[in-house]
């Protein structure tokens, strides 16, 4: 079943629609739980999470690309998770103060519209790198491995992803820097 065809399904309210979501993607998704959470109930309510918020969610919203949509759904619902039952893993935490020196402060009046559009330049500078530096960054930033998995995922040393991962990071401040998102 394709994308669309999803979407259609939980357009016409067809409880079908998170029957053959789970089919399709649901071991991506547990994966991405998996990966962020230790406890098999904190991925299970997460996921169970995830089901209602997508039939919520859709109609109004028409995801263009209903994977990454549902990824970000799935990631950002683990976050919360970890948050509030303060089980949340350590390389969360390391990636994120790695990648905190390379992006703004999030701490200015113009809240969700500046980080609406530091999403999208993230996405444009990603795009626009090497696939071996993209899917390193994506392995460490976005699905949170540690520096010896993302290296081990790559087959590379851990030396030389730690040095994928900093010339990336300073790549995208030069560009956050040219676009006018950030001031350092």
């Amino acid at each position: 079943m394709t994308d669309s065809e999803l979407i259609a399904l939980y357009q016409a309210r067809d409880p079908r629609a998170v029957e053959e979501t789970r089919a399709q993607y649901g071991a991506w998704c547990a994966a991405i739980a998996r990966r962020l959470l230790t406890d098999s109930r904190d991925v299970e309510e997460c996921l169970n999470d995830c089901a209602l918020a997508v039939w919520n969610a859709i109609p109004p919203a028409e995801p263009k690309h209903f994977r990454g949509w549902l990824g970000a759904i799935v990631r950002h619902r683990v976050l919360a998770i970890g948050k509030a039952n303060d089980r949340r893993p350590s390389t969360v935490e390391e990636s994120a103060l790695e990648l905190a020196a390379s992006l703004p402060a999030a701490d200015t009046p113009h809240g969700q519209a500046e980080a609406e559009e530091l999403g999208r330049a993230i996405s444009r500078f990603l795009r626009a790198q090497k696939e071996p530096a993209r899917v390193v960054f994506l392995r460490r930033y976005w699905y949170a491995d540690s520096v010896e998995q993302a290296a081990a995922h790559m087959g590379w040393s851990i030396s030389k992803t730690k040095t994928v991962l900093y010339r990336t990071r300073n790549r995208l401040r030069e560009f956050l820097e040219q676009e006018g998102l950030w001031n350092g």
